[in-house]
C-alpha cells in the first residue's frame, strides 16, 4: 500500500488513542515497537521481518507480564503494542538493552509509556545519552530533523543489519 506524509501523522495521531485507551483500561505501561524505516511507504519485507524478530525478543523478555499485546500494519509500518504488568523504569532500562545491544536494536525505536500520565520515558529520564545516528555519529534526532542522510543510506544500514543478523542466527 503506498501512503502520503499525511496518513503517517493521521496514524501517529490514532496510536496515540489507542495507547491512552488500554493505559487507562489496564493502568500499566505500554510498550511500543516500530521500525526505524526512512519515507512514507515503511512496510516491505525487510520491516516485516524485523518487527516479526523484535515482536519475539521483547516477548521473550517480558513474556510472564505481559496483559495485552497485538500486532498491526499502518502508515507507520509494521509495529507492536504491549501492555506490560511491570515497573516502567524497569522496562525502559531493558529496552535501552534490547536498543544497544541487540544486532537489529539500532533499527527499532522501542517507546515505554507511563500510564500515570501517557508520557515516554526517556533515555535522559534513566541517565543514559540519546542514540546516536547510525550513519555518522551525532545524536540521531539531529539528523532526522535535518535530513542529513540520503534515504538509501539509512536503508542500506538496516538492511546491513539484518543481512548480519541471518548470518549469524543462520535465518
Amino acid at each position: 500500500m503506498s501512503y502520503k506524509p499525511e496518513d503517517i501523522l493521521f496514524e501517529r495521531e490514532e496510536r496515540v488513542r489507542i495507547q491512552n485507551y488500554l493505559m487507562n483500561r489496564y493502568k500499566k505501561p505500554l510498550l511500543f515497537i516500530r521500525v526505524n524505516y526512512p519515507g512514507v511507504n515503511k512496510e516491505n519485507k525487510l520491516t516485516n521481518n524485523i518487527i516479526k524478530i523484535m515482536d519475539n525478543t521483547v516477548t521473550n523478555i517480558f513474556e510472564k507480564d505481559i496483559i495485552f499485546k497485538f500486532s498491526r500494519i499502518t502508515a507507520e509500518g509494521p509495529n507492536v503494542i504491549i501492555v506490560i504488568d511491570r515497573e516502567v523504569y524497569d522496562i525502559k532500562k531493558l529496552t535501552i538493552q534490547i536498543e544497544d545491544k541487540h544486532i537489529l536494536g539500532r533499527c527499532v525505536d522501542i517507546d515505554v509509556y507511563d500510564p500515570k500520565d501517557g508520557s515516554s520515558i526517556s533515555r535522559k529520564d534513566l541517565g543514559f545519552s540519546s542514540r546516536k545516528c547510525y550513519i555518522c555519529d551525532d545524536i540521531a534526532q539531529n539528523c532526522v530533523r535535518s535530513r542529513k542522510h540520503e534515504t538509501w543510506q539509512i536503508i542500506n544500514y538496516i538492511d546491513s543489519c539484518y543481512e548480519r543478523y541471518k548470518e549469524i542466527f543462520d535465518v
